[in-house]
């Protein structure tokens, strides 16, 4: 009897539990000021959520804001537009691995070349303060 008393007591506590845990209000995420800047700065280049060029330029973009370089962060998210543009004019299909590859491989040699030279949209990240 004393065996089958303790079974319930501990089938009883975890139903307490589980129900405590689906009452709880959900946690509500809530991007960081950098994140929030990157959403608009991506999506004012046309690049949308739920797309290939959506995670990368978020990630680029963000990561600019984060370090004070709000120039750099817009001219990431132009790259990212851009890039998106080029791949489509590859003929890519845009579910495509090959697609998201692209877009990944332009998003990085338009970055490497933002830092090398100056772009129309914000100041030349490369240039030291003499």
């Amino acid at each position: 009897m004393k065996k089958s008393g303790l079974i319930a007591a501990v089938a009883f506590g975890g139903l307490v539990v589980g129900a405590t845990a689906l009452a709880a209000p959900p946690v509500a995420y809530k991007p960081g000021p950098a994140q929030v800047r990157a959403e608009q700065s991506c999506q004012s280049q046309d690049v949308r959520p739920n797309s290939a060029a959506w995670e990368l330029c978020l990630a680029h973009v963000t990561r600019a804001y984060e370090w004070g370089e709000p120039g750099l962060a817009k001219q990431l998210a132009r790259a990212a537009g851009q890039a998106r543009e080029s791949c489509l004019n590859e003929g890519l299909r845009v579910e495509s691995d090959g697609f998201r590859d692209c877009i990944s491989s332009e998003i990085d040699a338009r970055s490497d070349l933002l830092i090398l030279g100056d772009n129309d949209i914000g100041d030349n990240v490369a240039k030291t303060s003499e």
